[in-house]
């Protein structure tokens, strides 16, 4: 089978007109077909006899669905790969979150032949959404405090937004058309061997922008957060919100595919490398790692590009900054 081939068929599946909010009819649609095809795949449960992990609060019920794909070595620290598969309103949502969830069964897909040193946990995470968000009912939240007791990750990787194309509105911009392309790649900073290995997964995205910047530049703005508060090493890829965030907009017609395609191929490039990664077990400040892969982004406009922004030659995480003040305030949602 072609990596990653079911992508596009478990976005349509998931993107459904009347959408996935919790208690709602297109919610129980979207985790009875989640469940068929982790079945399908072969995962084996996380805990207990199923992929479910219920959970009540305030008198709604969820539910996070939690499976694991057993690496060779039990007692090494696991990798999590986590997405969010409920929605924020009644409508398609497909890009918040469906895509990010297809490349997560996609991902547990291609490891599930592909035996990894390290367990790999896939996690796809109820109430995520407002009014849930940072909420003790959110469900990253819940599975982290509920069943993560005693356990160490090597890292945790949560997509949320990873399907669409990247416009930002600054005249620098204009020079450098592949911008669409980018991916942002937070949280490196967490644990002070990912930055190896998030350059050498960059290095082989040939149909990607990767940029590395620190999670302090936006917030938790996905299911990092209770894992970041809890002081495991993360990685938060996104896309950034988009022109069509949280609208009935958000449908199939704003997917590229082509862009999520190679998302995963990153992804799965990030946990090969964090496999046989030796973790730090501590942070750093990756400054010369982001310029370094800065300035691979950027290509030869570099300076030009710089210098229309207003902007010194990238040396000092004062300078990456700035750089990232534009960026952010630039991004079109």
């Amino acid at each position: 089978m072609r990596i990653g081939a079911n992508i596009e068929k478990d976005t349509r599946a998931l993107a459904l007109d009347e959408g996935r909010r919790v208690g709602q009819p297109g919610h129980e649609v979207a985790e009875r077909y989640l469940l068929g095809r982790m079945e399908e795949i072969g995962l084996e449960p996380f805990a207990g006899a199923g992929y479910g992990l219920p959970f009540s609060r305030d008198g709604q019920d969820f539910t996070n669905l939690v499976g694991r794909i057993p690496g060779r070595d039990r007692g090494l620290p696991p990798v999590l790969i986590g997405a969010h598969y409920d929605s924020v309103i009644d409508a398609p949502c497909a890009d918040d979150n469906a895509t990010a969830v297809a490349v997560a069964l996609a991902a547990a897909e291609h490891f599930s032949g592909r035996r990894l040193e390290r367990d790999l946990v896939v996690a796809l995470f109820d109430s995520e959404e407002p009014p849930y968000f940072k909420t003790p009912a959110m469900g990253s939240t819940r599975f982290y405090e509920d069943h993560c007791a005693g356990i160490d990750f090597a890292c945790v990787l949560i997509m949320d937004l990873i399907g669409h194309d990247v416009e930002i509105k600054h005249p620098a911009a204009s020079m450098m058309p592949t911008l669409r392309r980018l991916l942002f790649v937070l949280g490196a900073e967490s644990d002070a061997a990912l930055p190896a290995a998030v350059e050498w997964a960059g290095g082989e995205a040939r149909g990607l922008k990767v940029f590395p910047t620190l999670n302090r530049y936006v917030g938790d703005l996905s299911d990092h957060h209770a894992f970041r508060l809890g002081g495991q090493p993360f990685l938060f890829l996104s896309c950034g919100q988009g022109r069509h965030y949280h609208l009935p907009s958000d449908d199939i017609a704003w997917i590229n595919f082509d862009k999520v395609r190679h998302v995963f191929a990153f992804l799965a490039d990030l946990v090969t490398a964090i496999d046989s990664a030796e973790m730090a077990g501590e942070g750093c400040d990756p400054v010369a790692f982001e310029i370094r892969m800065l300035k691979k982004l950027i290509g030869l406009p570099y300076p030009v590009l710089l210098k229309m922004a207003g902007l010194p030659p990238l040396r000092t995480r004062e300078d990456i900054d700035g750089l990232a003040a534009i960026l952010i305030d630039g991004l079109v949602g």
